[in-house]
């Protein structure tokens, strides 16, 4: 089983990159698989037992949006999405 994370520019896959690799997880960029929708054509594979510490990985240097994509039987199953949510700002009130 094949799991990459997807996002929408080729400059937030490149500072993925820098983040999963100074958080010491192993991955590849490769080209994006051509059944997953994105903006950008390139994408970083990691081992799905991966998964969480990417997900910190990636939350905590603000690197968002990001998708994850798990392979099962030559298709890709969008198994995660992490979104960036702005909180309501309180002078607004």
């Amino acid at each position: 089983m094949e799991m990459v994370i997807v996002f929408p520019t080729t400059h937030l896959t490149l500072s993925a990159e820098k983040s999963l690799e100074k958080a010491g997880i192993e991955h590849r960029t490769i080209m994006k698989p051509r059944r997953i929708s994105s903006d950008c054509g390139l994408a970083i594979r990691v081992d799905p037992g991966s998964l969480d510490s990417c997900r910190e990985a990636l939350t905590e240097d603000g690197l968002l949006p990001a998708r994850f994509f798990r392979e099962t039987g030559g298709d890709w199953e969008c198994v995660g999405e992490l979104v960036s949510i702005k909180p309501p700002d309180a002078e607004t009130r």
